[in-house]
């Protein structure tokens, strides 16, 4: 620091963390199956920019005015018929609030409902983004077994009753049904009703996090949560974000009205950019099924490539899922191995990924790793995985 810069570390709020450190060995590197970036090529920039001069065309003038608070009329419209076609979900456009992507929404429902001390329900592994978000809040996490359609309902009513025992509750269960991040699990219908049944019976509210539906490659599409819940329990979000890009920063939520209109208070001057909202909704009102067919053929494509790579280079060394959409792998080494020990070096080999710790309640999960496919080429995702499988047997953590 210098003798002229003042000192705001004694004046930074208590609850703000650490600023987040740099990815270690520096940025990218050639097999980075770190983030879930979607195929560069599927960017449908000429179909936006076209989309977007017949929106600017159209309302270009609106522009002068700030934006609805809970976003763009059309655009929720446009969603509401959405969640009602593919989600089955009957939510009016009052009942939708637009965000700057789902991790917004995210944050928007965890800032609402939670207090220092809560106590928060969430799958055993789940997305690192949500669970920073909470522990930033001082929200305890306590992680729910899973098997291969995701939560266990009994395992959800036993944790449920411990607390009960003991006199506390949890405040609200997170849940990724559709493609879960990172396992790539995939509630069935049956499963969804079980669960949501053992949440009523302990009057615990869901949020829905279904940011990945749209990306089935296989296997039968079951409704959200949200559509089987007569009570008005599950709060929803989802997002744009991976249909369309990352950058476009466009999500919503969808919750009954007494919780948009509370969210309100906290989402002044939030709403996301009109230039996104328009573009996006002129775009998929014309070209949505067939766009994201497209994305669906490519992400199957390189999800077949990372497993078969990961078959034939880790063999019966390493257990790995094979999803029927989404955009990651989840492998688990044998015990004793440590992926987030070993990332620093793997780096420096050109390797990353997302280590077991990153996506774990308990921040254990160690011999675990997440990888994402949907940005790299095909012959990147099979030397990648090779040099990983190579880099970590020469680790000792694949014996």
């Amino acid at each position: 620091m210098t003798a002229n810069t003042f000192d705001f570390s004694d004046r930074i709020a208590r609850g703000i963390p650490p600023a987040p450190k740099a990815a270690p060995g520096g940025g990218r590197v050639e097999f980075d199956f770190t983030t879930a970036f979607p195929d560069p090529d599927s960017f449908p920039a000429d179909g936006l920019h076209e989309a977007l001069g017949r929106a600017l065309k159209d309302e270009g003038k609106d522009l002068v005015y700030y934006p609805h608070i809970q976003g763009h009329p059309a655009m929720r419209e446009f969603i509401a018929q959405k969640l009602e076609r593919e989600r089955d979900m009957n939510v009016s456009p009052d009942q939708i609030m637009l965000t700057t992507g789902s991790g917004q929404a995210v944050a928007r429902y965890v800032e609402l409902l939670t207090d220092p001390g809560d106590i928060i329900l969430l799958e055993k592994f789940s997305y690192s983004g949500t669970m920073g978000i909470m522990r930033r809040h001082g929200a305890r996490l306590i992680g729910v077994d899973i098997d291969e359609e995701g939560i266990i309902p009994s395992a959800l009513d036993e944790v449920l009753t411990s607390l009960q025992d003991r006199g506390q509750r949890a405040k609200f269960l997170y849940t990724i049904p559709t493609f879960q991040n990172p396992t790539g699990t995939d509630m069935s219908l049956g499963r969804r009703q079980d669960v949501l049944d053992v949440a009523q019976r302990h009057r615990l509210p869901i949020f829905e996090d279904d940011c990945y539906a749209d990306l089935r490659f296989a296997g039968e599409n079951s409704p959200s949560i949200q559509s089987l819940d007569q009570e008005g329990s599950v709060l929803y979000c989802g997002s744009f974000s991976k249909i369309v890009a990352p950058g476009m920063r466009l999500g919503y939520m969808a919750a009954p009205p007494s919780v948009i209109d509370a969210v309100k208070a906290i989402h002044l001057g939030a709403t996301p950019s009109q230039f996104s909202a328009l573009a996006t909704m002129y775009y998929l009102q014309d070209h949505l099924d067939e766009h994201v067919q497209e994305l669906r053929e490519i992400f199957r494509s390189k999800k077949d490539t990372a497993v078969a790579a990961v078959g034939e280079y880790f063999g019966s060394r390493a257990e790995g899922s094979d999803p029927d959409g989404g955009l990651y792998l989840w492998l688990k080494l044998p015990e004793g191995a440590n992926t987030a020990a070993a990332l620093a070096k793997a780096r420096e080999r050109g390797i990353s990924y997302g280590p077991g710790t990153n996506f774990s309640p308990g921040q254990d999960a160690y011999n675990y790793l997440r990888l994402c496919y949907g940005h790299l080429t095909h012959e990147t995702i099979r030397q990648g995985i090779a040099n990983l499988a190579a880099f970590l047997e020469e680790e000792g953590m694949l014996e």
